[in-house]
């Protein structure tokens, strides 16, 4: 059964990884900020803190999903069921494998920004925005990336669609670890905070606030990661 693109040459055994951090953090930014420009027409100067924070916190709820990183993978993978048994006795020759190539993206960011809070402190020129931790997003495999080599084509047991799913759900829950163990997280929490900073400072632009520090905590942590905004 013919169930990937078959390829006749050998297999990459390198494994490609990389980060797309800018465009995807830019992107991320560009949506947001569309998103608070109506904020700032109901920023008055004059509001009071209680006020302004509710303003700047329906801003961020527009936006259920943040996504902040994306961690890109190429990949080589195999599949392998053991020869089938009668009577606890293998029977030879009547496993099945296949070799298969693919590419596909881990992204992370916040899934529930709705989730945000806000609070404005006068007294030291600061606002306060506590995040949810960023978390992965999705990770998918794109289908049309997917190649296989050595491909076995057995009669007796044959390779089933069910085997190529479990096999791409396993390569899936692999390359998660990966990018969680590479830093991703890590990163999409950096992202998060310059995109809410420089959003929030420029609501506050040109308001009675203009130039408060902006700072970002995280839920899970409860303590604060970044520094003021200038």
């Amino acid at each position: 059964m013919h169930l990937f693109k078959k390829n006749g040459k050998d297999p990459k055994t390198s494994r490609t990884k990389g980060w797309r951090p800018l465009a995807l953090a830019a992107l991320a930014g560009a949506v947001l900020a569309i998103v608070l420009v109506a904020a700032l027409s109901n920023f008055q100067t004059a509001q009071p803190s209680s006020t302004a924070s509710t303003t700047i916190k329906n801003s961020l709820s527009d936006i259920s999903e943040l996504s902040t990183e994306e961690y890109s993978f190429a990949n080589v993978g195999k599949y392998t069921e053991d020869d089938l048994k009668v009577l606890g006795i293998s029977i030879p020759f009547t496993g099945s494998s296949f070799v298969a190539t693919y590419k596909g993206a881990v992204k992370a960011g916040i899934s529930d920004i709705e989730a945000s809070d806000v609070a404005v402190d006068d007294s030291t020129k600061t606002v306060i925005v506590t995040l949810p931790d960023v978390e992965i997003l999705s990770c998918s495999i794109d289908p049309s990336t997917i190649e296989a080599y050595d491909q076995t084509f057995n009669p007796i047991n044959q390779i089933q669609v069910s085997d190529v799913s479990s096999f791409l759900s396993s390569e899936e829950d692999k390359e998660e670890e990966e990018a969680k163990t590479n830093g991703t997280l890590d990163k999409a929490r950096t992202h998060a905070e310059e995109i809410v900073k420089s959003v929030v400072s420029s609501i506050l632009s040109g308001t009675s606030r203009d130039g408060y520090a902006v700072k970002v905590s995280w839920t899970t942590s409860g303590t604060d990661t970044s520094a003021d905004a200038a």
